[in-house]
């Protein structure tokens, strides 16, 4: 069957980042041979290795209940497990937002926060940290039933009075209930691990399960989507664009798509309700919704798909190419496949990554001219040395020569020293307008002027004036980054290092002030939600701000955690090239001073010389070895047909 490309796409990708990891463990063994001083190499090179270790591709599912999204992500995951993995029924089947991921081991777990903690400020990523609040289960992946009663506890409901509903934030108006009582989740967030062969690979899913979820807890709409490298939006095909999916639309995933930038795409699900009109050609029925759609929300048309995900899962039960083919599904994951190499590109071009290979190719290169340099000097004593007196005078001269250079080396490692000591300095200043302290002054400012006025307008201005502090605490930033920057240039320009290029060493904090700038555009959006219009001084605004508060803050952390790698590393390539060039040159020192005792009493053949090449050439030769496998821009499959190249929707002949 041909619907093997996201597998295969993800499985290369896993390939492309396992190998770079080897490469590099294999650079960090090579130096610790080599290079026994080399504890700041090993440092860059280790962040790099911490880089692909951690990194994931997350897919975000955003859509009313009964779209379709359960069913979609069984499809996605039939290939292991050729069944129904998740439960999916008629209405609501998840309740609250789920979270599905591998941990990289065998044993399959799921875990459940109370709806309770609601109650509190207390942020997910917070909860992360606590795992004696989470109710956990464990189950065997591979025993259905196992798996069905235990995932079952995700849909859980409780019933409560609307005003308890209310002080955890719920809108009553999108809860089902009977008399006195409302029906809300049991769960506030739910943890699938499950040992999956695309999940291990780096794949991890969001299920967010409807206007209320997305609504009643700020953190997805300001941290969590934004995070995802794609977002799926599930629309029904037989309804089109409804009232509530137009609103979550606004007010969730057009900011995110507008300000923050992220790849947004549309699925309209059970195109197989078009099969069923023998009047109706629905290969054109779909075009001109998914061009109504594309209009309606102001999407590209190639980022709107049809599928039938419930077709797509039958067709690999039942091994059937036709039916999956006229499921579309691998319209989808084409869109899939075009987020991954996106992605891919952006982690190849990651700073670490960079410099570690950057450093990589250094050390070749120093390791060449120093090879060169002993090679000539070996062919010269050779060639023109013929007796022990001469010998001498020749050493002499290359030994005068060597002692020079380490001397050199040794004088630039001081001065790179100080040059790093005066760097160290700027700390203070750099990092002072984005300080806890100036960030809780803002947060306490902000507090003081929603106490006074606790209204939709006075929420309106605290949020505003809140991000234009943070704003003009990042000029304030920008202005230190660039003297910062100007100290670095003036260092390297002072170096023997010429060939690295300079601005590659800056600090840039674009990305941060662009992340905070979309970050402050979507609290506006989200602020004009009727949850919050309609609230007073409850849980859920609390909440909210809390947690615009919280992603600041986060944001501020990653700020100030780049900026001190920063200052730790970008003199490494200047220290490490100095370092390791007065490392050979020391050995080299040794040598010659060896070779200069012994034509002392007789005459020699250069042996030791000569092993201290073979030994810098069977250096270079290992780390070459390195340096052509290794490469920081990904070599892709053959590009995924685009999305829109849609294959012709044909009924199923009718038994």
């Amino acid at each position: 069957m041909e619907d093997a490309i996201l597998r295969q796409h993800i499985a290369e990708y896993d390939r492309w980042k396992k190998t770079l990891d080897q490469q590099f463990a294999a650079f960090n063994g090579w130096l610790e041979a080599h290079f026994p001083n080399s504890a700041g190499a090993r440092q860059v090179v280790q962040q790099a290795r911490a880089l692909l270790a951690e990194d994931q591709f997350t897919l975000a599912l955003v859509g009313e209940f009964s779209r379709g999204k359960t069913e979609l992500i069984n499809a996605l995951l039939a290939h292991t497990y050729d069944k129904r993995l998740l439960p999916s029924k008629p209405g609501r089947t998840t309740m609250c937002p789920t979270e599905i991921f591998s941990d990289g081991g065998e044993q399959a777990s799921l875990r459940l926060l109370p709806i309770e903690t609601l109650a509190t400020n207390t942020s997910l990523e917070s909860f992360r940290r606590i795992p004696q609040k989470w109710v956990t289960h464990h189950f065997d992946a591979d025993d259905a039933e196992a798996t069905r009663e235990a995932l079952l506890k995700v849909a859980a409901c409780k019933s409560v009075t609307p005003e308890e509903a209310a002080r955890y934030g719920f809108d009553r108006r999108h809860l089902d209930g009977k008399g006195n009582l409302v029906q809300i989740p049991a769960w506030r967030y739910a943890l699938i691990c499950l040992p999956h062969p695309l999940l291990a690979q780096g794949l991890r899913i969001i299920d967010t399960p409807g206007l209320n979820a997305l609504g009643n807890e700020p953190e997805l709409t300001l941290s969590t989507l934004p995070s995802a490298q794609a977002v799926a939006f599930l629309l029904s095909a037989d309804a089109g664009v409804s009232g509530t999916d137009l609103n979550m639309w606004e007010t969730h995933l057009v900011p995110l798509r507008e300000h923050r930038g992220t790849a947004v795409m549309a699925l309209l699900n059970k195109i197989d309700v078009l099969w069923g009109d023998p009047d109706e050609d629905p290969e054109q029925l779909l075009r001109l919704m998914r061009a109504q759609v594309g209009k309606l929300l102001a999407l590209p048309r190639e980022s709107v798909v049809g599928v039938s995900a419930k077709q797509a899962l039958l067709a690999r039960q039942q091994q059937n190419p036709e039916l999956l083919q006229q499921s579309q599904f691998a319209n989808f994951e084409k869109l899939l496949v075009q987020r991954l190499m996106e992605h891919r590109q952006k982690v190849a071009e990651h700073r670490s990554l960079h410099q570690a290979l950057t450093l990589m190719a250094d050390t070749r290169d120093l390791l060449k001219r120093r090879l060169n340099s002993g090679r000539s000097a070996l062919s010269h004593l050779q060639r023109n040395s013929t007796t022990s007196a001469e010998q001498l005078t020749e050493l002499a001269q290359l030994q005068q020569t060597v002692r020079e250079q380490h001397k050199n080396c040794h004088q630039e490692l001081l001065t790179l020293k100080s040059s790093q000591r005066m760097l160290a300095r700027q700390r203070a200043s750099l990092l002072a307008p984005v300080s806890s302290q100036q960030l809780q002054l803002l947060i306490d400012e902000t507090s003081r002027a929603l106490h006074e006025r606790w209204t939709p307008l006075g929420l309106a201005r605290a949020i505003d004036g809140f991000m234009e502090g943070v704003d003009h605490q990042m000029a304030n930033l920008e202005r230190e980054v660039v003297q910062a920057n100007r100290l670095v240039d003036a260092i390297f320009e002072r170096s023997s290092l010429k060939n690295l290029k300079v601005w590659e060493q800056h600090l840039n904090i674009h990305s941060f002030r662009i992340a905070l700038r979309g970050l402050h555009r979507q609290a506006a959006q989200l602020r004009r939600s009727p949850q919050l219009l309609l609230a007073r001084r409850n849980r859920l605004t609390e909440r909210f701000l809390a947690t615009l508060a919280s992603e600041v803050g986060r944001l501020y952390s990653q700020l100030i955690s780049a900026a001190d790698g920063w200052l730790d590393q970008a003199l490494e390539p200047l220290k490490q090239h100095v370092q390791y060039q007065k490392h050979l040159l020391n050995r080299q020192l040794i040598k010659l001073t060896e070779l200069k005792q012994k034509t002392q009493v007789k005459r020699t053949d250069l042996r030791a010389l000569e092993e201290e090449v073979l030994r810098n050439n069977a250096a270079l030769v290992a780390l070459e070895e390195m340096l052509t496998q290794s490469t920081a821009a990904p070599q892709p499959l053959a590009p995924a047909p685009r999305a829109s190249n849609v294959t012709p929707l044909k009924a199923p002949a009718s038994s």
